[in-house]
């Protein structure tokens, strides 16, 4: 296939891309980062057109080609990785590193770059390179999270696309020096151009698969959390408890569980109103969470009652969290209502062998029950009758 057909077949890819996001990015506003993909479309149509207006209609002045559609090949390139930088939610003015392009294509506009192919890639493969290598390196970071095998294919199309580059630079730079004399300049120009056309083949796929995978998760996240505090609801609980169950006995390990709740929490509604309630139940989660390991599930499980399942933990290491848990909430006032002190009664039951999730729960609220009866604010281990 000739240069300029793959240049017009860039240029329809490219205005693929470039509308399909703007469509999806105004269907999905709260997904910031696609306009950062939108411009990185928008500067690959551009180079796509120039290059397909000089190849067919007219021979066009160096300023436009190649001087300006080489910055848009990296301003593309620099896009992309400012979109993933977007995403991935990293702090840094990410505008700013766009104003780039302007002494990109100051550069090239100088003797030094005009005078030779060779010379312009000196400027502008590097460039590439160090942005495609800096979009890997962040999604390598993020390769174990909820979208870790989308962060996995956009690595690959990076890494495909500095392969292809670096082969191509490296074959025309021994070309321009003399040191090979193949004479197959046009042919791997073309393979190129075809390179630049897998390449948004494919990074359509990966923007596409992470806008789909991110709607999911958000799906996913509403229908197993919390709408108040974003924990766990009960929804969810019941899969939750009986993995870490089955997790637990294969490894021969005990799982316990913590049922609290927020003691006289009618009278904090009654007297203070439903508002502050909520400002209490937060306060209480805020608490809880920070007590938490990694592994640990915290769900709430009614309006002022929250469960907390503790994988491999036997029942002494669950008294002292659970005490911990106690005196942090007894000990820490609210900072919108100082003057509302709050404590917690615990419940606890633990087991070394498989249980239904129910009857575990159920131990466990007896353990709390006789908490709030002998006292309150204080914890309680289930006892066998």
């Amino acid at each position: 296939m000739d240069v300029l057909t793959l240049s017009i077949v860039n240029a329809f890819i490219a205005a693929t891309f470039a509308a399909l996001l703007v469509l999806q990015y105004k269907s999905e506003r709260q997904f910031r980062y696609q306009r950062y993909f939108i411009l990185a479309a928008v500067l690959m149509l551009v180079n796509a057109l120039l290059s397909t207006v000089n190849g067919s209609i007219t021979s066009l002045p160096y300023w436009l080609v190649p001087a300006l559609s080489n910055t848009c090949s990296v301003g593309a390139h620099l896009a992309l990785a400012c979109g993933i930088h977007r995403h991935l939610q990293l702090s840094a003015k990410r505008q700013w590193l766009l104003l780039l392009l302007i002494p990109i294509y100051l550069i090239q506009l100088t003797d030094f770059a005009s005078s030779a192919t060779a010379n312009r890639m000196l400027f502008a493969i590097p460039l590439v390179l160090a942005f495609n290598l800096w979009s890997i390196n962040m999604l390598w970071r993020q390769r174990h999270s909820e979208l870790g095998r989308v962060y996995l294919a956009f690595i690959a199309t990076f890494a495909f696309n500095i392969i292809q580059f670096i082969l191509r630079s490296t074959y025309m730079l021994l070309e321009h020096f003399q040191i090979v004399h193949t004479q197959q300049s046009a042919l791997i120009h073309s393979i190129g151009f075809f390179s630049l056309t897998a390449f948004a083949i494919l990074m359509i796929g990966c923007v596409i698969m992470l806008s789909h995978s991110q709607q999911r998760l958000a799906l996913l996240h509403v229908s197993e959390r919390d709408a108040l505090t974003g924990l766990l609801n009960r929804r969810s609980m019941q899969t939750r408890l009986v993995a870490e169950l089955n997790r637990g006995q294969r490894s021969g390990t005990t799982l316990s569980l913590l049922l609290f709740d927020i003691d006289h929490f009618k009278q904090v509604n009654d007297q203070h109103g439903h508002k502050t309630g909520d400002r209490a139940i937060m306060h209480v989660v805020d608490i809880a969470s920070e007590q938490l390991r990694d592994y640990d599930l915290l769900f709430r499980y009614g309006g002022e009652e929250f469960l907390l399942c503790l994988p491999d933990t036997d029942e002494a290491t669950a008294i002292l969290i659970a005490e911990r848990l106690r005196k942090a909430v007894a000990h820490t006032a609210m900072a919108v209502e100082p003057n509302l002190k709050m404590t917690i009664s615990i419940g606890i039951s633990s087991t070394s062998t498989f249980a239904e999730p129910d009857e575990l729960i159920e131990q466990t609220d007896i353990a709390l029950y006789n908490a709030k009866h002998t006292g309150r604010n204080k914890v309680v281990v289930y006892q066998q009758p």
